[in-house]
């Protein structure tokens, strides 16, 4: 077909192709990055960008290296998106492509390293005269040298980045509030003030989640002057949250969490938070862990003038 494009019917062929052009004048940062190193034959190969191919646009693709560039932003770690990667890929693959990722972090912080991992492949891939596949041309799944900069998502292989954060929080008990914790309503006399519905708990967690991925604190994302955090459920920051670290690639790991309180007594309403917290995160509840404990009479907390908690996370970046 023109240009070497390669669709199932004519009709697919013009969605694609409109759908192509509107990604190419809209690029991420990190396809802007790395397409200025490759347009203009720059790595010795022509290459081309958002090109269909089946029911695919994929990145970056070099038809006569059969060689296609794909960069992840954070998405591409949550729910399904990893599995529709995997499935990607392997069609591609069967077609005598060889994919190779990287994450919009890696092209922005390594260039260096990305560029090196490419022309790595450019040299060891065969050149295809006629754009099209063949048994012979096809690459194996693993190849010797195999850098940490490059991303195989048929293998799931690579180099496991764990980072740890620490977050604290505390509020207020005053009449009239319902106290909210992890997620869950708990009856009591007093409830927890603040801005939003002052949950100290996930307030905590999500401060602790910011700190591990390096990106400011709750209050520099959700300010507590402005009115669309006003009585906002902490739950929607949470997500919000999770999707923030996602956007640098990471993704969670595990919860230690500890609250201070001397009434209600909170190890009760452990199953329940661990439940509701496991489900905003998309994680196990092996992975959750919440403790209780009271400060033995002593300071605000002892007086039940307030609450605080504190959390550690562990995230990962693959």
């Amino acid at each position: 077909m023109k240009y070497g494009y390669e669709t199932t019917d004519g009709a697919t062929y013009q969605l694609l192709l409109e759908k192509a052009k509107e990604m190419r004048n809209n690029p991420t940062e990190a396809e802007s990055v790395l397409w200025q190193h490759l347009i203009g034959g720059q790595m010795g190969e022509h290459f081309r960008r958002q090109h269909p191919i089946a029911g695919y646009i994929p990145d970056f693709v070099c038809l006569k290296k059969r060689l296609i560039i794909e960069i992840d932003g954070g998405y591409h770690l949550v729910g399904e998106q990893p599995e529709k990667d995997e499935e990607r890929t392997a069609w591609l693959e069967s077609e005598g492509f060889e994919v190779i990722r990287f994450t919009n972090e890696e092209v922005l912080f390594d260039i260096e390293a990305v560029l090196e991992t490419i022309a790595d492949y450019i040299e060891t891939r065969p050149s295809i005269s006629n754009n099209s596949p063949s048994e012979n041309t096809k690459s194996p799944s693993l190849r010797e040298g195999y850098r940490v900069g490059s991303k195989s998502p048929s293998l799931r292989e690579g180099l496991r980045v764990g980072r740890i954060g620490f977050g604290y929080d505390v509020h207020r008990l005053v009449p009239g509030r319902d106290l909210w914790l992890g997620g869950i309503k708990i009856e009591h006399t007093v409830g927890l003030l603040g801005h939003s519905d002052a949950d100290v708990l996930i307030h905590a967690i999500c401060d602790a989640l910011l700190g591990a991925a390096n990106m400011r604190d709750i209050g520099y994302h959700w300010p507590d002057t402005s009115e669309a955090t006003l009585n906002m459920d902490s739950k929607i920051i949470l997500k919000r949250t999770m999707e923030l670290i996602a956007t640098k690639g990471y993704r969670f790991g595990n919860l230690d969490a500890t609250v201070c309180a001397e009434r209600p007594k909170i190890n009760p309403h452990v199953p329940a938070i661990k439940k509701c917290l496991a489900e905003i995160i998309g994680t196990d509840e092996d992975n959750i862990s919440i403790k209780a404990t009271t400060t033995e009479k002593l300071g605000f907390t002892g007086r039940e003038e307030g609450m605080s908690a504190f959390a550690t996370v562990l995230i990962e970046k693959v």
